[in-house]
């Protein structure tokens, strides 16, 4: 244990977070990260307890390894938070889909507010024929040999 109770009671009140991973997105893949709460200038003297804690948690957790069965757990961890990951921006990218559709629709309605009964006519002949082109079974064409 790095801290004892007392000396956490003391200091624990300066740190935020100890992140370390040995897959960090990004340029450097093992990544170490701590987070201070910075005190005020007259008291900065708290802050050396903690920052001496810096390079000896890089020798410590350099001299850590991984088991097989650990390592296997955490890819399965992370193989689960990509997978939500791309779940949620797929989610992001469809609805920004049908928003876009939404406003192409509502502008199409509004241009046709504005078009003449002749135009509107037209454009449901258009449809129409569209539809019908639709429902029309699918036939192949094949010359005989």
């Amino acid at each position: 244990m790095v801290f004892g109770d007392k000396s956490f009671e003391k200091y624990g009140k300066g740190l935020i977070s100890v992140h370390f991973s040995d897959n960090h997105p990004g340029i450097h893949k093992k990544v170490l990260l701590f987070k201070f709460v910075l005190p005020a200038a007259k008291n900065m003297a708290d802050m050396t307890r903690l920052v001496a804690l810096v390079p000896y948690y890089i020798d410590l957790i350099g001299r850590y390894k991984l088991s097989s069965q650990a390592r296997s757990k955490t890819e399965a961890a992370r193989q689960k938070v990509a997978q939500e990951v791309q779940k949620e921006l797929r989610n992001i990218q469809q609805e920004a889909m049908q928003r876009r559709k939404a406003e192409r629709k509502k502008l199409m309605e509004e241009a046709e507010a504005k078009l003449g009964a002749e135009a509107i006519r037209k454009k449901e002949a258009k449809e129409r024929a569209r539809q019908m082109k639709k429902a029309m079974p699918k036939m192949k064409m094949s010359r005989g040999a």
